[in-house]
């Protein structure tokens, strides 16, 4: 879920509960986490920010190769390598509840009524070029955007999520995209929704474009990975037209 504490409801300096799960801010005397940990007696917390492990209400660091599979998880990598033979292999992996799954074909969570975003982002994460574009986060990274520019965000949770749904090392078949939809909302001022049912079409055609611009792409000149991905405005079509409008359905 959205990386927020959920007494507080602040994005700073929060940790995960690795009993229950629950998000809290801060590890120090009087703070959420700490509390939290002397009522219940839940004693391991990560950093979700810095990925580091800490035991409260002691408030040391944990060191154990065995948390590594944990940061994974939270944060997958990919090397060029490994992408270049994502569509060659077909092995296998294995769950913690023993099921078993085929990396990138895993189920997105329905969290309210975002199915038409849900089948739209599972339907791009298997578009190959465009996948292993975000899956190699190098490639954006160091993408300068304007002071105050919300609209990378929709860069960066979509390339989370890819590594995610194409991660080997999921603990479920399923991936939450809670931190992507809420980038959705915000970037589109609320347009496109959880809570709300929306059209998948439209949907689409807002997004990729959306990716377009955060990229660096605009409407005359200068490309992105979605449009060339996608025959957006590489000079495949029309300077004037956006990368992808939404067409009407035949009778």
């Amino acid at each position: 879920f959205e990386k927020l504490c959920s007494i507080s409801l602040s994005h700073i300096n929060v940790y995960a509960c690795l009993v229950c799960g629950k998000y809290f801010q801060g590890r120090g005397l009087k703070s959420h986490a700490y509390i939290h940990s002397v009522q219940l007696s839940h004693h391991v917390f990560l950093n979700l920010h810095t990925l580091k492990f800490y035991c409260l209400p002691d408030n040391y660091e944990i060191i154990d190769s065995s948390l590594e599979d944990i940061t994974y998880v939270l944060k997958p990598t990919f090397t060029a390598q490994h992408i270049a033979h994502l569509d060659k292999q077909a092995k296998l992996s294995r769950a913690y509840d023993g099921t078993t799954y085929l990396p990138g074909i895993v189920g997105l969570n329905n969290i309210k009524a975002n199915d038409y975003a849900n089948a739209v982002l599972q339907a791009l994460s298997n578009v190959p070029p465009l996948r292993n574009y975000f899956l190699e986060e190098e490639n954006y990274r160091r993408i300068q955007r304007p002071p105050g520019d919300i609209m990378f965000l929709l860069v960066q949770r979509f390339g989370e999520l890819m590594r995610k749904l194409w991660n080997p090392r999921n603990f479920k078949a399923h991936v939450s995209p809670h931190e992507m939809l809420q980038a959705v909302v915000l970037c589109s001022k609320k347009n496109f929704q959880i809570t709300k049912q929306g059209d998948g079409v439209e949907f689409l055609s807002w997004f990729l474009n959306a990716l377009h611009a955060a990229l660096g792409g605009t409407k005359r000149k200068k490309k992105s990975e979605c449009g060339e991905v996608l025959g957006g405005l590489g000079g495949r079509c029309p300077p004037t037209e956006p990368l992808l409008s939404p067409q009407p359905l035949s009778p």
